[in-house]
């Protein structure tokens, strides 16, 4: 898909791409987000507490990695507020320090109650290719 298009229900297909993006799980920023949150999960700051329960470094908090999935689909799509539902599925950690890459494909696109929504099949990977989280996002269109 041509990104300097203006994404609409009409020029949307099954199969389309969803342009990627890559993040960084930065420890600085994770541990600053922390202290937003208020995180008390030691898995989640700790890494001699994560190494004891068999994880090879701290484990980042699977509701900081979903954040970056409505960005992604916000900065495609151009319309905040259209994101209808997200479902998300966690087969794997994802650690401090991890590159991750957010991508995904439409996977339907259909009019209900004269509405116009596509259903997107997103996944998270890191650079050593594994499939940490996917997801199934249902956007509504204008």
């Amino acid at each position: 898909m041509d990104l300097s298009s203006k994404v609409s229900f009409e020029n949307i297909k099954k199969g389309d791409r969803i342009p990627s993006y890559k993040v960084k799980m930065d420890r600085k920023t994770y541990f600053e987000y922390n202290k937003l949150v208020s995180e008390i999960n030691p898995l989640h700051f700790d890494k001699k507490y994560a190494q004891q329960l068999g994880f090879k470094n701290i484990v980042v908090a699977g509701v900081y990695t979903f954040s970056f999935i409505p960005k992604m689909i916000t900065e495609w799509i151009g319309e905040p507020g259209s994101i209808r539902s997200i479902e998300i599925k966690y087969n794997k950690p994802i650690y401090i320090e991890d590159i991750i890459t957010y991508y995904g494909t439409v996977k339907k696109k259909y009019v209900k109650d004269n509405k116009k929504y596509i259903d997107c099949n997103i996944s998270i990977e890191n650079v050593e290719g594994t499939k940490s989280i996917s997801a199934m996002a249902t956007i509504k269109l204008s």
